[in-house]
């Protein structure tokens, strides 16, 4: 099968396991209206201008920027609607590199860093196309607290407790000794070293002393990719450096050198790290509610849009009415209670746009779509909604 293949060939002859994840998915986003009493009507679309109409799929130009694609499908009563940026290539480059440094990380640091503006889960942080990973390696001095022990004149050190009753310091009292209350010797990332902690580092710097002096760090890997570039922008450089200084690891980056890497990764006629992916799902929301093509509150809109991001797409992680926790709530798919998840790729497809914006032929109002749809939607089968979820885009 060809690397790029054109939609409507894609939907009629793609594996059925493809439905779970597309490297298309990464320009797009998906929400499933699944939500009981969300109803919906499709008929003026499927008689307006401007509109591609492939197995069922109704394709037209995005109300938010007309190079992007609105997708709609039906799906086990309920409707999805995708936004999809278009590929102009499958080639994709990415400048990386990676350096390995001791490292601590405070709470507070933590903070500072997503006032940058960075996102931020554990020791990962991504801000537009910029992904940085920190990896922290294990000692091997201990296993637990009991392994370690002071030492030193004022018992200043902590060490390895064989190896702590034979250290000798200068019996020179240090007013930053005070710090010391604040905090106990033990087994950190198997290290002998004084635990860390936002009172403890702060006293220490209230004195003029670096945290890392005294604090035993692990070597942590530090990874750095910055997607859809041959090289970092001086934007990117800047925004890395602020990073790294939040991290107390600037000296470390003036140093590294990127290299470039190039992956089959389809790079969208629109830069997805800039596009607003939650306005233009609000705006194709808000247009099919005011046409009538979907009976939806303002409330569940708002609800959708707050959760909605970039690769938000696909079986696995599209937007919908799911169970977290024993509530509903709009939320993706892989974040639900017990999410029923495939390990699969497809192939990336090349989408063909209308020639010009959406003309409806004739328009639905809010009560003719309730006069025409009395039921509500149900939540999906698990074996039905695989099967039918999987011929939606042949992913």
């Amino acid at each position: 099968m060809k690397r790029v293949i054109v939609l409507a060939l894609l939907l009629l002859i793609a594996p059925l396991v493809s439905a779970c994840y597309n490297p298309m998915d990464s320009l797009a986003l998906e929400v499933r209206l699944n939500k009981p009493g969300i109803q919906h009507d499709l008929t003026s679309l499927k008689d307006a201008k401007n509109v591609i109409i492939e197995n069922g799929s109704i394709i037209y130009r995005s109300h938010y920027d007309d190079r992007v694609a609105v997708i709609l499908k039906e799906v086990d009563s309920s409707l999805l609607v995708r936004i999809q940026i278009p590929a102009k290539s499958f080639e994709s480059k990415y400048a990386y590199t990676s350096f390995e440094t001791p490292l601590l990380i405070s709470n507070q640091s933590l903070e500072q860093i997503k006032a940058l503006g960075w996102d931020v889960e554990d020791y990962t942080f991504r801000k537009r196309s910029l992904f940085v990973q920190i990896n922290s390696r294990k000692g091997d001095e201990c296993e637990s607290d009991s392994d370690c022990a002071k030492g030193g004149c004022s018992g200043e050190v902590c060490a390895p407790k064989e190896v702590a009753k034979e250290i000798v310091t200068p019996c020179v009292y240090r007013e930053w000794y005070n710090c010391l209350r604040l905090t106990q010797c033990g087994c950190y990332n198997g290290l002998c070293t004084w635990k860390p902690n936002s009172d403890f580092e702060k006293c220490l710097k209230d004195y003029g002393v670096d945290p890392s002096k005294v604090i035993k760090l692990p070597l942590a890997e530090v990874y750095i990719a910055d997607y859809g570039k041959e090289k970092p922008s001086e934007g990117d450089i800047a925004d890395l450096k602020a990073l790294f200084e939040e991290l107390g690891i600037a000296c470390a980056f003036e140093e590294i050198e990127f290299k470039t890497e190039t992956t089959n990764a389809p790079v969208g006629v629109v830069d997805p790290y800039s596009f607003n992916f939650k306005e233009a799902l609000r705006v194709e929301l808000e247009w099919l509610k005011e046409k009538g093509i979907i009976n939806i509150s303002d409330e569940d809109i708002e609800a959708i849009v707050e959760v909605a991001e970039k690769g938000k797409s696909g079986y696995n992680s599209h937007i919908g009415w799911y169970e977290k926790g024993g509530k509903y709530s709009w939320i993706a798919y892989d974040e639900s209670d017990n999410p029923l998840l495939l390990r699969c790729v497809g192939q990336p497809f090349e989408l063909k746009l209308p020639s010009g914006q959406v003309e409806l032929s004739q328009t639905t109002t809010q009560s003719d779509t309730t006069s025409q749809q009395t039921g509500t939607i149900c939540g999906p089968g698990l074996i039905l909604g695989l099967v039918l979820v999987a011929r939606v885009f042949r992913k």
